[in-house]
This record gives structure tokens, C-alpha cells and sequence, in this order.
């Protein structure tokens, strides 16, 4: 697996954490209603917990929202393009993965972005 493969994995994982956190579900209630793995939620949860074992001597900014401006290059390969109710726009390619862009579009609105 490429970098930049196991890089957009440890984000979307990340992603489903913080959408799992807020959902007031338990793990098998969410897996299944996301279409998840429950082995692969756990190995995951697992994983991001001992990636951030650092930062947990570190002071938290509280004042940080829960999501990030990200720049992209413009692609011209853009398949698809929504411009949130935020005024942000995600423009989706045509290759990207139909259970990625479920749980982003899921993540969007439950944070109500769209």
C-alpha cells in the first residue's frame, strides 16, 4: 500500500471516530448503519489511539473546530462538484470511492454543513 493510500485510510478512519463519537450509538449499531467493518472500526480505533499516545501530554486547543481548511489543486477530472450551505465546495472525482464519499456526505450533515 502507497503512502498516500495509507495517509487518505488514516484520515477517513479518523473521520469515522469523530462521526462515531457524536453519534450516541454503540460500535456494532454504528458499523452496521455506516456499512463499517467492526473488526477493521476496532483495528482502526486501535491504531489512531497509539498514533496520537504523544499528543496526550500535550495542552488541547479548545478553541479548535472539529474540521480543517484543506487547499486542493484544482483537477480537472472533477466529476462531480457541491457547494455546501458553509459556501465550502467538495469536488469529488470521478474514481473516488462510493463508501468514502457516504461517510463524508454522512459526516457533513450531521455536523449540518449541507
Amino acid at each position: 500500500m502507497s503512502n498516500e493510500q495509507n495517509t487518505d485510510q488514516q484520515q477517513f478512519w479518523q473521520m469515522v471516530m469523530e462521526t462515531f463519537k457524536s453519534s450516541q450509538l454503540s460500535i456494532r449499531q454504528f458499523c452496521k448503519q455506516e456499512g463499517l467493518s467492526e473488526p477493521s472500526f476496532y483495528s482502526w480505533r486501535k491504531k489512531l489511539a497509539k498514533d496520537n499516545e504523544p499528543l496526550k501530554n500535550e495542552q488541547k486547543d479548545t478553541s479548535s473546530s472539529a474540521f480543517i481548511e484543506v487547499a486542493m489543486p484544482r483537477n480537472e477530472s472533477v466529476a462531480l462538484e457541491l457547494v455546501l450551505s458553509s459556501g465550502n465546495t467538495l469536488r469529488i472525482n470521478s474514481c473516488t470511492d462510493s463508501q468514502a464519499l457516504t461517510m463524508v456526505l454522512s459526516a457533513l450533515c450531521k455536523a449540518e454543513l449541507c
